[in-house]
């Protein structure tokens, strides 16, 4: 197994490395250096522009390389350990929530985020603050113009900035840029906010402050730029790693409505978006509840009839027959649901499913989705089926309601790219297991 610096001078290009002697450092660069290899950040070599190269290792076990300019080392040295990830979202925050940097995504694919900044001249108010804005300039055919922004709030308590990103911000988050083309420029967007209190305050005003600057260049020049959550946002549903070994195939003997085989292929296609995800298996429940419902009710009216006390002249036992009708008729979503999992999932298949440590964790009440039933296998008051058909319709509701639907304020919405919607995997596989019974037990 090789070292962590064998592994990361595996990520540098051979015509990229020099020596450490084509480039002189000053005595304050060489102590800024010194200063980031104390905080874990080991100097690997320099690159032609005469810079420093560094790799680290981050939590996630792969290895990080970047190039931090000379004349920005003592900035960073100074200033990395003043900040810190940010929970939620992939940037830096400052110590005390006032100061926020963003790492940004764009909605094409094929278009990295700063060739896009890069495409827009934006007009704005030349703002009266203390920040130092120094932005690009772009020259294409006839046009010339800076790329970027900087702008501040009429009240004066905050500024935001879509500018390059900071020489501190390669430090403080794991996810920093690595290699990129030589005429690309890496973009953040930066939040400053007027103290209001705490930490947690700040933060949660500076990541506001970022939604809505980027819904409005969005709605209004359609900039499609977002936020990139921290964490995975790929959900993998299947239970099991895919073996290696040959897998059996044999003409399909299942019959699957249209709109269900879409809707799970659509599923597996929304691996980047957990909430679409879960939806989507969600309706093909959807699909069936119906039919289970329509099955129990006439299960239910065939034991009326087939009752021996039945007689089709007592208006008592005719009545018994149109309650049964009635009660089936106006059943909600959430019972429609709990006869499915009831009827459809198999007891000890669903057992069997919360059997895993990690997902009796993920289930309890400690889990990571709040706002929703917990499940706990050894409860004696509520049957597991109960229990999961529960949870599985308040998730939907936090992801389909509003927050201020009144009927669902105790339950706020589960937004997209949220940390809880990055930890989604176990309901969808949850939801999934519970389509593939449905479908199953719908079988002619």
């Amino acid at each position: 197994m090789n070292s962590p610096e064998e592994d990361l001078q595996d990520f540098i290009p051979s015509t990229e490395a020099e020596t450490e002697e084509d480039v002189e450092l000053t005595r304050e660069q060489i102590d800024a250096v010194a200063k980031l290899e104390s905080l874990g950040y080991k100097k690997i070599g320099h690159y032609s522009d005469g810079g420093v190269r560094f790799g680290t290792k981050i939590p996630t076990g792969s290895s990080r390389i970047f190039d931090v300019g000379a004349e920005h080392l003592q900035f960073a040295s100074l200033n990395a350990e003043n900040y810190c990830e940010h929970s939620e979202y992939k940037g830096i925050t400052s110590r005390d929530g006032t100061y926020a940097e963003f790492m940004i995504n764009y909605a094409s694919s094929r278009t990295p985020a700063g060739r896009a900044v890069e495409q827009y001249n934006w007009k704005y108010q030349a703002p009266d603050c203390d920040h130092v804005f120094d932005p690009w300039t772009i020259r294409s055919g006839t046009r010339e113009y800076t790329t970027g922004f900087h702008i501040r709030s009429p009240k004066k308590d905050a500024c935001i900035e879509l500018s390059e990103i900071s020489p501190v911000s390669h430090f403080a988050t794991p996810t920093g840029s690595t290699w990129w083309p030589a005429d690309h420029t890496e973009y953040t967007l930066k939040v400053w906010v007027t103290s209001s209190g705490t930490t947690e305050a700040n933060t949660r005003q500076a990541q506001q402050i970022a939604h809505n600057i980027l819904f409005e260049m969005d709605a209004k020049e359609g900039g499609q730029f977002s936020l990139i959550s921290q964490g995975p946002v790929r959900v993998d549903v299947r239970r099991t790693q895919r073996s290696t070994d040959p897998h059996s195939i044999a003409f399909p003997s299942t019959i699957v409505p249209r709109e269900v085989a879409a809707l799970f292929s659509f599923a597996g296609e929304a691996f980047e978006n957990p909430p679409f995800a879960f939806l989507s298996y969600y309706q093909v429940l959807e699909y069936y509840m119906p039919l289970v419902s329509r099955r129990d009710a006439l299960r239910q009216v065939r034991r009326e009839i087939r009752d021996l006390s039945f007689d089709v002249s007592n208006d008592a036992s005719v009545l018994r027959v149109l309650n049964t009708v009635e009660r089936a008729k106006g059943v909600s979503e959430e019972e429609a649901l709990k006869i499915l999992v009831r009827d459809c999932a198999r007891a000890d298949r669903l057992a069997e499913f919360f059997q895993p440590s990690e997902m009796a964790q993920h289930f309890s009440k400690k889990g990571p989705i709040a706002g929703v039933p917990a499940i706990n296998v050894n409860s004696t008051s509520e049957t597991l089926a109960t229990q999961t058909a529960r949870r599985i319709y308040a998730l939907r509701n936090r992801i389909v309601h509003a927050k201020d639907d009144p009927r669902y304020i105790s339950t706020p919405q589960l937004l997209p790219r949220s940390a809880e919607a990055n930890s989604l995997g176990p309901d969808i596989r949850l939801a999934r297991f519970l389509a593939l019974e449905a479908v199953t037990d719908n079988q002619d």
